[in-house]
């Protein structure tokens, strides 16, 4: 992994601190679906943290020169105070290439609509899942609503390839935004009672797309065909030239 800060090789003094906010992507062949996206979330929370915006410009310049002509790679975005841009790059990476099996638990991430750092809970909630054998960890409130896993979006796939997102507190991913300009989509509150009465669910971020095959002791539908047409439609979306 290569990580610079505002151009030049971090230091450990700049990788410090825990608070702040970031943004994840996927460059190939020097472009990132969405890429507008990930700049305008960027803006958001520094506006919201620091109180100020983050020159888009800026940052597109400082991937650049993290990337130094390499065409593939995961890359990711953090601001841990008001000024420094810190790229991270490292190899890329692909969605799993089996269904993921979930298992709830009681957690929802604190200011959820922030792509914070931080995040400890989640990733032991990830971790301890992983243990009993599953795949990732599924968020949910008390009463048993449905809202993100610990890494992605969920959604939920009707009969007619229509997909449904919990309305509950989670992150407004960048991919599920993609995946909201590509596929009719609505919002509802979903309980962990209500899963199985799905065509199937998928997981979704920046990696890409992934089918959820069961949610606890529930197994769901085979999303067969209706996930491979929402994947064709995301694959149709034009990689943005950094």
């Amino acid at each position: 992994m290569r990580i610079e800060v505002d151009g030049r090789p971090a230091e450990a003094a700049d990788l410090f601190s825990t608070y702040g906010h970031f943004t994840a992507m996927q460059v190939r062949d020097g472009g990132v679906q969405g890429l507008t996206n990930h700049l305008t979330r960027l803006d958001a929370a520094h506006r919201e943290l620091f109180e100020r915006p983050l020159e888009p410009d800026r940052v597109r310049d400082l991937v650049r020169h993290a990337l130094a002509g390499t065409p593939d790679a995961g890359v990711r975005v953090t601001l841990r105070d008001a000024e420094h841009v810190i790229v991270s790059v490292a190899d890329p990476r692909q969605p799993p290439a089996a269904p993921q099996r979930l298992r709830s638990v009681p957690y929802l991430r604190p200011f959820p609509h922030v792509k914070h750092l931080g995040g400890f809970a989640q990733a032991e909630w990830a971790r301890r899942v992983a243990l009993d054998g599953y795949d990732d960890a599924l968020l949910t409130a008390p009463d048993g609503t449905v809202a993100e896993s610990s890494m992605a979006n969920i959604g939920f796939l009707e009969p007619d390839g229509a997909v449904v997102w919990p309305d509950a507190p989670q992150l407004h991913g960048t991919a599920m935004r993609l995946v909201e300009d590509t596929t009719p989509s609505s919002r509802r509150s979903i309980t962990l009672a209500d899963v199985g009465g799905f065509a199937g669910a998928f997981l979704v971020n920046s990696i890409g797309v992934v089918a959820v095959t069961s949610i606890d002791d529930v197994s769901l539908p085979d999303a067969g065909p209706l996930l491979t047409d929402l994947v064709a439609r995301l694959a149709a979306v034009p990689w943005d030239r950094i």
